[in-house]
C-alpha cells in the first residue's frame, strides 16, 4: 500500500507539543519519521508530563504516533557525528528549540545545509527565527496572551486563556504545511529550505478579519463569552440536564426561535428587527430563552430546535465526544495497544481521503528503534553500538 509521503525521511528533534504535532502529521502522510530524545529520560512529555501508576506517561502517545524512536545525547562528542549521518539520509528535519540553541552546538540550518543541501528544516518558536521578542520564553497561555487571542476569549471583562493548546497544535500543523509545499519547491527547483514557524503568528491567524474590522471601524473586539458581536441571542443556555448553544444568528432563526417557544409577538416587535437592535436588549431576551430551556432536556431541544431549523448544538464533554455516534461513523479516534497503558486513545488524522489509507502505529517506546536505525540504516557495528550505550552517547 502506497503512502502519499511514502520515501520520505523525516529526522525530528522536538520536545512538547508543536514539532512533535508537526513530525506527526508527517508520520500521519506515510514519511518514515525519527525522533530522537534523550536517553533514559526522553522528552519533557515523556519525562514529567502526568503518568499513570506504571510511571508511564499518558501524554506522551498522543504527539508521537507514526514514528519510530531513538535516543541521541546532542552533547555527547560523537552525536556531531551521528546527526551528520540522519541529516544526510533525510529530506526533512523538524525541531522546536528556542532560537539559536542548535546553531551553537553546530546543529543549525547554515551548518546542516552543507552537509545536505537539499534539507527541508522546519524551526518552530515562539516567535520565530527573527524580531526583537526572538529570545523570550514562550508557552501556549503566553502566546494566546501576546497575539491577541486571548483578549478575545472568556467572559466580558476577563480575557481567559484557551482549552486545548491552540497556537501549540496550529504551529505544529503550519510546519507540517510548510515542509509539504517545500518538498513541492524542492521538486520543481532542487533547492532545500528553512522554514520558519512563530507560534505568535499562528495565533494572530486565528483572528482573521478583526484586524481589518478594527482597521475600518476604529472599534476593539473585546470578550464576548458565549456571545456574538452582532447577533443576538447567542448564547449557551442550562436545559433540565445539561447545556444547549442555541445561535440564532440570523433573523430567521430568530423567527423560528420564538415560533418554538410560543413568544411570536417577540419577532413582531420593532425592537427585535434586527440582530444589532437585539444586542441592545440581549440580556432579557436571553432570560426569556434561558426560561423555556430549562424546562426541557437537552435531547428534547435538540430535536426541537433542529427540525425549526436553527442552529444549536449540546454542549458536550470528553466523555460524552468519545461515546458520539458521529465520532464512530467517521473513525475519528483510534486506539492503539500501548505498552504499560493498555488501550490508548487518539484523535485520527483529520483529512478523510477517498482512496488513500494512512499508516496508524503507535507512538515509539524510549529508543525502541535504537539497533534498526543506528545499526541498519547508519551503519555503526554491533561493537559500536554497544559502546555508544555505555557511553552515554544513545
Amino acid at each position: 500500500m502506497a503512502y502519499p509521503l511514502e520515501g520520505v525521511r523525516v529526522f525530528e528533534l522536538t520536545h512538547v507539543i508543536s514539532g512533535s504535532v508537526a513530525g506527526m502529521l508527517l508520520g500521519d502522510l506515510g514519511a518514515d519519521v525519527i525522533k530522537a530524545e534523550r536517553p533514559g529520560v526522553g522528552e519533557f512529555y515523556r519525562e514529567e508530563a502526568l503518568k499513570n501508576e506504571n510511571g508511564v506517561s499518558i501524554v506522551y502517545p498522543s504527539y508521537n504516533r507514526n514514528k519510530k524512536g531513538i535516543t541521541l545525547n546532542l552533547k555527547a562528542p560523537d552525536a556531531k557525528e551521528i546527526i551528520h549521518k540522519l541529516v544526510s539520509q533525510s529530506d526533512i528535519m523538524v525541531e522546536n528549540y528556542r532560537p539559536g540553541v542548535l546553531a551553537k552546538m553546530g546543529f543549525g540550518y547554515e551548518d546542516l545545509k552543507q552537509i545536505n543541501p537539499k534539507l527541508i528544516m522546519v524551526s518552530i518558536s515562539g516567535f520565530g527565527q527573527s524580531g526583537p521578542y526572538v529570545s523570550m520564553p514562550a508557552y501556549d497561555m503566553t502566546i494566546s496572551a501576546i497575539s491577541g487571542f486571548m483578549s478575545m476569549n472568556g467572559p466580558p471583562g476577563q480575557p481567559t486563556k484557551n482549552g486545548p493548546a491552540v497556537s501549540d497544535f496550529l504551529s505544529g500543523i503550519y510546519g507540517c504545511l510548510g515542509a509539504l509545499a517545500a518538498l513541492r519547491y524542492r521538486d520543481l527547483t532542487g533547492e532545500g529550505q528553512h522554514i520558519d514557524v512563530s507560534m505568535m503568528d499562528c495565533g494572530m491567524s486565528l483572528l482573521d478579519a478583526f484586524f481589518a474590522q478594527y482597521r475600518f471601524t476604529g472599534v476593539e473586539p473585546k470578550c464576548a463569552g458565549n456571545r456574538r458581536d452582532n447577533y443576538a441571542p447567542v448564547n449557551a443556555y442550562p436545559s433540565s440536564d445539561g447545556y444547549i448553544y442555541i445561535a440564532a444568528t440570523l433573523n430567521k432563526h430568530w423567527k423560528a426561535l420564538t415560533q418554538v417557544m410560543g413568544r411570536p409577538e417577540l419577532a413582531e416587535d420593532p425592537a427585535n428587527a434586527l440582530g444589532t437592535l437585539r444586542k441592545e436588549h440581549e440580556e432579557e431576551l436571553e432570560n426569556i430563552v434561558a426560561a423555556w430551556a430549562r424546562e426541557h432536556s437537552t435531547a428534547e431541544l435538540v430535536k426541537i430546535l433542529d427540525d425549526a431549523g436553527i442552529p444549536c448544538a449540546p454542549v458536550h464533554g470528553i466523555a460524552q465526544v468519545m461515546e458520539d455516534p458521529q465520532v464512530a461513523a467517521r473513525h475519528s479516534i483510534l486506539e492503539f495497544d500501548y505498552p504499560g497503558l493498555g488501550r490508548y486513545p487518539v484523535t485520527a488524522f483529520v483529512p478523510k481521503f477517498s482512496s488513500i489509507q494512512v499508516p496508524e502505529k503507535r507512538a515509539p517506546l524510549l529508543g525502541e528503534n535504537n539497533k534498526t536505525i543506528y545499526c541498519d540504516l547508519l551503519g555503526y557495528t554491533e561493537a559500536q553500538f554497544e559502546k555508544m550505550k555505555q557511553d552515554g552517547t544513545i
